[in-house]
């Protein structure tokens, strides 16, 4: 592949660069304060801003955040511009009114138990505790963030942990990022992955849904779901759980055995791009079935980030003395972003170990 374009364009691409730059940047910034600061933004810390400069909790609480992570907002015009882009967009105060109104929530009831090195029980979030709580935006110009919330009283969310370590829970982030996937259910599902059963208990509620069928390779889950939690599904007739590894279950997946397939086997991007890459090329060899992806958006954009700096390496070695005709040159800048557009991500055949 070559990349040849004109002086006007190669300025767009250096623009381009400057904005994954930052997009990275950020991102690790953030990463670094939901990892070891999230408590450190307090309620009297947030209305102290509000009633003094009568400001909105979402913007208090930004400017919070920004101060936290380093940036000079007042001083400084770049982090000013950072704080604009970025933080500002990012952040959501969020209402435990909503969450308790959701059907999963008023439906089952968590008992606390132990099941060899398994346990149900609850966790939560304190006020003003900064958390994820849905898949990250990308915007038109390819800038990212990630949506950040917090409540303004304690939540309290069901979890499983396994050694003491939280391995699954029914907090926002699980809610919220798969609503797209539950409308999209239909007909006879498949959803790889359990969980605590979210998805599997919203698709089941809705008539247009004739069956969930779970692959679950845990079978100490299965056991404390089938146990204690499917027993309470309203419209539990349609679940059937099958104990396999889900990548060994797609081997013998035919055509037409199922419309819909979610697949959510991952907890973040890191550990799910190889996973999410495999049973996307897995899905192009079928034409009726409809795939999804939990956190799609953040797979896409680890992905996208390796393919733009693949192609601006490329770019910046190029030599205008080749040849512009040759059919895998790029030649316009609209031609570079093109290739990075959601739409030909996924038609890449990457197989990412």
């Amino acid at each position: 592949m070559k990349i040849i374009l004109n002086d006007f364009d190669s300025k767009r691409i250096e623009t381009l660069a400057t904005i994954f730059q930052n997009n990275n940047a950020v991102r690790e910034v953030l990463a670094d304060f939901l990892n070891n600061n999230e408590k450190f933004i307090t309620e009297e810390m947030l209305k102290e801003i509000t009633e003094e400069y009568d400001m909105q909790p979402s913007m208090a609480f930004a400017m919070l955040l920004a101060s936290t992570c380093g940036l000079e907002i007042h001083d400084n015009q770049l982090h000013k511009q950072i704080f604009n882009d970025y933080f500002l967009p990012s952040i959501k105060e969020l209402s435990t009114k909503d969450f308790a109104k959701d059907k999963y929530f008023k439906t089952i009831e968590f008992p606390q138990k132990k099941f060899k090195d398994w346990e149900f029980t609850f966790s939560e979030y304190l006020p003003c505790e900064a958390f994820i709580f849905d898949d990250l935006i990308t915007t038109s110009t390819f800038r990212e963030y990630p949506q950040i919330g917090f409540f303004r009283e304690n939540f309290k969310f069901p979890c499983v942990k396994q050694n003491q370590r939280e391995w699954m829970a029914i907090k926002p982030n699980e809610i919220l990022s798969m609503q797209t996937p539950i409308e999209n259910a239909f007909g006879k599902v498949l959803t790889l992955g359990l969980g605590l059963g979210y998805f599997a208990f919203m698709a089941c509620e809705k008539k247009t849904v004739e069956s969930v069928t779970i692959v679950e390779s845990d079978k100490n889950i299965i056991e404390l779901f089938s146990e204690y939690i499917l027993p309470q599904f309203p419209e539990k007739q349609k679940i059937r759980i099958i104990n396999q590894d889900a990548l060994a279950f797609l081997l013998n997946f035919q055509e037409n055995t199922f419309d819909y397939v979610f697949s959510d086997i991952w907890h973040d991007e890191s550990d799910g791009l190889p996973l999410y890459l495999k049973i996307l090329n897995f899905s192009r060899n079928f034409k009726t079935t409809k795939f999804d992806f939990w956190i799609e958006k953040s797979m896409l954009s680890s992905l996208r980030n390796t393919v733009f700096w693949s192609l601006y390496d490329i770019f910046k070695k190029q030599k205008q003395t080749q040849n512009p005709k040759d059919e895998k040159t790029i030649t316009t800048y609209q031609q570079f972003v093109n290739m990075l557009s959601d739409k030909e991500l996924k038609k890449l055949k990457i197989e990412k170990n």
